[in-house]
């Protein structure tokens, strides 16, 4: 007797997976298709050098930098001569 009630559990969990693996198996297609074109969009595309747009925007930031570290400087500079002139 308990054999076929165990039969009738096993039945019943087989029809609650039918449905899983009916929707599981376009979902993992996509996503492998999906995986195989992302690597060869990155295999794919050369390792091109910088545009000289680029370039320009670098070097701006650069002086950017550069001119940000002279007047934190010259700031400094200004606040000890300051305090010597209050001192």
């Amino acid at each position: 007797m308990q054999s076929v009630m165990v039969l009738a559990n096993i039945e019943e969990v087989i029809f609650a997976f039918i449905p899983i693996v009916v929707f599981m198996v376009p979902i993992i297609a996509i996503l492998t298709h999906h995986q195989r074109k992302m690597a060869e969009l990155i295999h794919r595309a050369p390792q091109a050098l910088p545009s000289p747009e680029v370039e320009a925007l670098r070097r701006e930031v650069q002086d950017l930098k550069a001119l940000i570290h002279q007047q934190t400087i010259a700031l400094d500079n200004a606040r000890k001569l300051e305090e010597t002139v209050r001192s």
